[in-house]
């Protein structure tokens, strides 16, 4: 490997990880807030641990991801990813990436409540 990368790579893992914690903290903060918004309107609560991405169980009797994805972006303005679309062992889930900060996420929460879906 390039003498350089290495060096590179050294100094990443030996230097001060405050950065680092401060973005697993933002991220903890996305994943509570999202995860505690749709188990408060009736969804199952999704176990968002450890990545970026939360997987959350369609509710209600629902089961197909694409519809569901279809209706929640038509009826509340939220899009998320049919878990469909990462196989057959997807479907029944839709995946929400936590990529908004903690009010926009209880905004999204909010509009997926008075959607009534």
């Amino acid at each position: 490997m390039f003498l350089p990368i290495q060096k590179a790579a050294i100094a990443a893992l030996e230097g001060p990880l405050d950065s680092v914690k401060e973005q697993c903290r933002q991220y903890q903060a996305r994943r509570d807030a999202l995860c505690d918004g749709l188990a408060s309107i009736g969804w199952e609560k999704p176990n968002g641990k450890g990545t970026m991405f939360v997987w959350a169980k369609l509710p209600g009797k629902r089961t197909d991801s694409m519809a569901f994805c279809m209706e929640l972006m038509e009826k509340a303005g939220v899009i998320v990813t049919p878990g469909a679309s990462f196989g057959p062992h997807g479907e029944g889930y839709v995946r929400f990436a936590l990529v908004l900060p903690p009010e926009k996420i209880k905004e999204a929460v909010e509009s997926i409540r008075t959607s009534g879906i």
